[in-house]
């Protein structure tokens, strides 16, 4: 029973790599969840490659904002500011 479990578990990395990134969409089925758990436990290349895709996601949302930030702090006429804002927003 213990060895059709596992069988059921055992995923390879190339399995894997789609579920982590189906997973920062949204929830995985609780089997997705419990193979990506078990696949992650015992592979440090997948784990380093989910943290990777982490720190990539957040950088990517903090883009916008950063930028947008610094476009308010400028000392640019509002014409050039809209222009500028509308050109970052077509590239989002």
């Amino acid at each position: 029973m213990f060895k059709g479990m596992m069988k059921v578990f055992k995923m390879s990395c190339e399995d894997v790599y789609p579920l982590i990134s189906e997973s920062r969409d949204h929830p995985l089925p609780l089997c997705g969840r419990l193979r990506l758990k078990m696949h992650l436990a015992i592979c440090g290349l997948c784990e380093t490659y989910q943290k990777q895709l982490e720190i990539l996601c957040r950088i990517a949302r903090s883009l916008g904002k950063d930028e947008s930030k610094a476009l308010a702090e400028t000392d640019m006429s509002p014409k050039v500011k809209e222009k500028i804002q509308k050109w970052i927003k077509e590239k989002i």
